[in-house]
């Protein structure tokens, strides 16, 4: 549906510039006989698409866009029939579908949500955007559309507005945070860094196993546990053929003082309960009476598992492995059936058609630039100027990439020794220091004259991270490559700041994805390199440059923590 309208645009109609090769290729690089070559390869071929969740893909400004086109060109190669589809390659049957695992699915999909006791998004009636928080601390208030969370139903970006705070509320005034986390993981980090210690935040508490990242802003830390410390079940229904559900038993018993984050928010609504009011009964109102042990009761009777099998067969086997369907092979591969009958068996827009022209974004958003009916390529909005082509580029000419880490899952094991023992996993620095690596091709190493082993400054005018360099043809020119999630060392705290650890989400946009689509922009953004000297910045923040630190791990826990009296 809506075919001529996006023929109409790709051939120049709206604006009198046809999409051409020739036209793509100043914008991507890519000369444009390859662009060609790979169109003319695609058109011969059944061709499917398949994602590792997008990676930086998804993670830019205006992502929508190139998120659609896809999906359009799929279209264009009859998406449905034989070998023209779309997957991804993990969490399968995360949403539910059984025709879009790729492996027999399992006769179940198995849920522990009922033993949860953690937030849950839509849940309640004030909310905010994870990317919006620093924006919602320092300058509210702030507006959007729909609950931000993968897996809602298509109607849900179209809600709202939102608006925090709601009429009548507050600002914000504390932040307690389980997951510590935000400056290295998500969009703008210099900016949290300013946020947390904004004027109007008078309390700001941590619950987390390590002294680390957004910890470091705590006026009160919490020690929370591992899962090494904790009875629990668990489920892996995200990633393979066989939905699992498993009794995850203590491996050891907690360290120190630290608790499991339900016993550090039950400590909590305990100590509360002195208060009266609304505060009275407030640990029955979390743990509903229950012990550990009688919540994972909980889970596993609600998980699907059989009901011949008993909650004490299960914890001593320890595992419970749902058997695949029989009927599997009668299952049709992605939308086979729309492909073969569309009137029969709908897609879940509006038509119940492919709608290259969105009847809803034209109806809830009719003046959003940034997010049309039919997909664009945009080259800039409110939000962004992040083309090398455009006039921010003179002054920011390389386009950073910055995908999921080798050596990480986001921000974690940043300090496993054996990691960092591999020659790619972070550059020895001339003082020691384990950079996070940054790629640079040959051609532009050699203008910057920069070789292996130097340490750069990655910076825009939000501010700076440093990086080791390597140099390689495996980025492009005119593009470097450094993973996101290293473990935040900031020398200047704050917008326009500096960090020695290489958590370049610090200095990714603040804006969102787009005007109505409030994702994060983590890649995909200028920045300038140049080499820096390390001793001369060590003698000029003498403090940071001498903090406690270790090669084989990265900063140790004294580099933060300080003696002294109680009371002071």
């Amino acid at each position: 549906m809506g075919f001529e309208n996006f023929r109409h645009y790709v051939l120049g109609g709206e604006d009198g510039v046809p999409k051409t090769p020739k036209w793509a290729e100043r914008i991507c690089g890519v000369p444009s006989y390859t662009i060609k070559a790979l169109a003319r390869y695609w058109a011969a071929h059944a061709v499917s698409i398949a994602h590792c969740n997008g990676g930086s893909f998804i993670r830019s400004c205006f992502a929508h866009e190139p998120a659609r086109l896809e999906v359009a060109l799929l279209g264009m190669q009859g998406v449905g029939k034989p070998g023209a589809n779309q997957f991804k390659f993990m969490e399968w049957t995360l949403f539910g579908i059984p025709t879009l695992d790729p492996l027999p699915p399992s006769v179940h999909i198995p849920s522990l949500g009922a033993a949860y006791r953690g937030y849950v998004t839509g849940t309640k009636a004030s909310f905010i955007p994870k990317t919006m928080i620093p924006e919602a601390i320092m300058n509210p208030p702030v507006q959007w559309y729909g609950h931000i969370a993968a897996g809602f139903p298509r109607e849900d970006q179209f809600d709202g507005p939102y608006t925090f705070p709601p009429e009548g509320g507050s600002r914000i005034h504390m932040v307690w945070s389980d997951s510590p986390c935000w400056e290295t993981c998500w969009n703008g980090g210099f900016k949290m860094q300013d946020a947390l210690r904004h004027e109007s935040i008078e309390c700001v508490v941590v619950q987390h196993p390590w002294m680390e990242n957004d910890t470091l802003f705590a006026d009160i830390i919490l020690p929370s546990n591992t899962k090494f410390e904790t009875e629990d079940i668990g489920t892996d229904c995200d990633s393979g053929q066989w939905n699992v559900v498993f009794y995850e038993r203590q491996a050891i018993q907690p360290i120190g003082e630290s608790k499991s984050d339900k016993e550090v928010v039950a400590e909590v609504a305990r100590a509360l309960e002195q208060y009266g009011g609304v505060y009275e009964g407030m640990l029955d109102k979390y743990l509903g009476g229950k012990t550990d042990d009688e919540w994972i009761k909980v889970g596993f009777e609600t998980s699907g598992v059989p009901e011949d099998l008993t909650f004490e067969e299960f914890k001593e086997r320890q595992y419970y492995a749902f058997p695949t369907r029989e009927d599997w092979k009668d299952i049709p591969a992605g939308i086979r059936q729309f492909h073969d009958d569309p009137e029969g068996h709908p897609l879940r827009t509006p038509s119940g058609k492919l709608e290259y022209y969105s009847t809803t974004l034209s109806r809830y958003f009719p003046d959003d630039r940034e997010r049309g009916p039919i997909p664009h390529w945009i080259d800039e909005g409110a939000g962004h100027q992040e083309r090398q082509y455009l006039e921010r580029g003179r002054k920011y000419p390389f386009l950073l990439v910055s995908n999921h880490p080798h050596f990480r899952v986001h921000a974690q094991h940043d300090d496993v020794t054996w990691f960092r023992e591999i020659e790619t996993c972070k550059v020895t620095g001339p003082d020691g220091y384990k950079y996070e690596p940054v790629w640079v091709n040959p051609v532009d190493a050699g203008k910057l004259g920069l070789s292996t082993g130097d340490v750069v400054k990655v910076y825009n005018e939000r501010g700076a991270v440093l990086g080791g360099v390597i140099v390689t043809e495996r980025i492009m020119p005119g593009a470097v490559y450094q993973d996101h999630g290293a473990r935040c060392d900031t020398v200047v705290l704050g917008e326009g700041g500096l960090d020695r650890g290489g958590a370049n989400n610090l200095i990714a946009p603040t804006a969102t994805t787009s005007k109505n689509a409030h994702g994060e922009v983590t890649s995909g953004f200028l920045v300038n390199i140049e080499k820096v000297d390390v001793f001369a910045l060590a003698e000029q923040y003498p403090e940071a440059f001498g903090r406690d630190y270790e090669p084989d791990c990265g900063l140790v826990a004294t580099a933060r923590v300080v003696d002294g009296k109680e009371g002071e």
